[in-house]
């Protein structure tokens, strides 16, 4: 497992939207947690409910990019040429992350693979705690077992902002986030405690 689900997080919603969080998305080589490699990142901040410029990168993976990922999110081989390796774009990324939760759309492949690509950069990884929006609208909605981003964006109101690039599913999780807080808090959800208890749930019923 690629987050620290232990860890314990007593912050009020209230301030985790005020103080800010860290919308995190990656896009990869293909969809094993196990093999497949980063080419590209974003690690955005909100703050006080507003977007920040923070981290958005292309990554070179130093492997050929199958022709299946570029379809998904439209990067090649040439488009990732000269972009920076992993192990370099790595303290920035550390950076970005540093004090924050953490928050993505199934989060947990994108931890998987940024945890396994820090271990062969010889870079400790990221030990933040994460909150997964999938995961908590399935906590609202028991009666579902998956829901996709484009689905979860319609039933919280919000747009799908350049869809499968980093930047744009970071921008669209942070946007869903701060609408399922305001349902969190109208049932009596109080801190970031109470929604990680809530996500473990939910990902047991997946």
């Amino acid at each position: 497992m690629a987050w620290w689900p232990w860890r314990r997080d007593r912050t009020p919603l209230a301030r985790l939207v005020t103080d800010g969080f860290v919308a995190l998305d990656v896009e990869t080589t293909g969809l094993d947690r196990r093999r497949d490699a980063v080419v590209a990142l974003a690690a955005i901040p909100f703050i006080d409910r507003q977007p920040q410029p923070g981290l958005r990168t292309l990554v070179n993976p130093g492997r050929p990019i199958p022709a299946e990922a570029t379809q998904i999110h439209g990067l090649d081989d040439d488009a990732v040429a000269s972009g920076p390796v992993i192990a370099d774009v790595w303290p920035e990324l550390a950076a970005a992350c540093a004090g924050r939760v953490l928050v993505g759309y199934a989060i947990d492949f994108d931890l998987a693979v940024l945890t396994r690509a820090a271990r062969a950069a010889a870079r400790p990884p990221l030990r933040n705690v994460a909150l997964d929006t999938r995961d908590l609208a399935l906590a609202l909605d028991r009666r579902r077992r998956d829901v996709t981003l484009e689905h979860l964006a319609e039933r919280v109101g919000v747009p799908v902002i350049d869809r499968h690039t980093a930047a744009g599913d970071a921008l669209t999780a942070g946007l869903i986030l701060l609408a399922l807080l305001r349902e969190f808090e109208a049932q009596g959800v109080r801190t970031v405690d109470d929604l990680l208890r809530l996500q473990r749930d939910a990902r047991r019923r997946r």
